[in-house]
């Protein structure tokens, strides 16, 4: 009976080790990619961050702008310098006659008559999701997915949006992210 036990050999102990051996690239490859994912994160992302939550050099340069920095900004963006532009980031919706199967993923950019067009959509930004979605989620899957149909949808979208927020609010429409699965 004592000899029906299963006794430990050499080879059932050599083969516990090359398991591990055989993952050992395997975590290693794991390892380098979260320290990859780490370390990009930190340089790349990280400064981003901290500009948009308004920490660093730059905003503490931004806080100790005067009136007059201000009204010399809006003087400048009204005789033609960079356009203002609003982004509504990753809204998702389900397209006409999917049946919830279906989804498009999408960024809207919208370029805006100036500083106070933006803080009207700022302010109103529940109605202006409302207005994108709903605009889009009248299309059809073979709508959205067509190429050729891309700029009817954004004359029909900046349409809606001049239609509630009033005459040349948005002035054009982009669209940076469009993903229909």
């Amino acid at each position: 009976m004592a000899d029906s036990q299963e006794h430990s050999t050499p080879e059932s102990e050599a083969a516990a080790p090359s398991g591990i051996k055989r993952r050992l690239p395997l975590l290693a490859a794991i390892t380098a990619g979260l320290a990859i994912g780490v370390g990009s994160g930190a340089v790349l992302v990280g400064p981003a961050a901290a500009r948009a939550l308004g920490f660093g050099a730059e905003a503490a340069a931004d806080s100790a702008a005067t009136d007059e920095d201000d009204a010399d900004a809006d003087s400048m963006a009204n005789a033609g310098a960079a356009p203002a532009v609003l982004t509504l980031d990753n809204l998702v919706l389900n397209p006409a006659g999917s049946g919830g199967s279906r989804f498009l993923l999408l960024t809207v950019a919208m370029e805006c008559g100036g500083a106070p067009a933006i803080a009207t959509l700022q302010t109103r930004d529940a109605e202006l999701r409302d207005v994108v979605l709903s605009t889009l989620s009248r299309k059809t899957v073979d709508e959205l997915a067509d190429v050729m149909q891309r700029e009817t949808i954004k004359t029909e979208l900046l349409a809606a949006l001049n239609e509630r927020f009033g005459k040349k609010t948005v002035l054009r429409v982009y669209f940076p992210q469009y993903v229909v699965q």
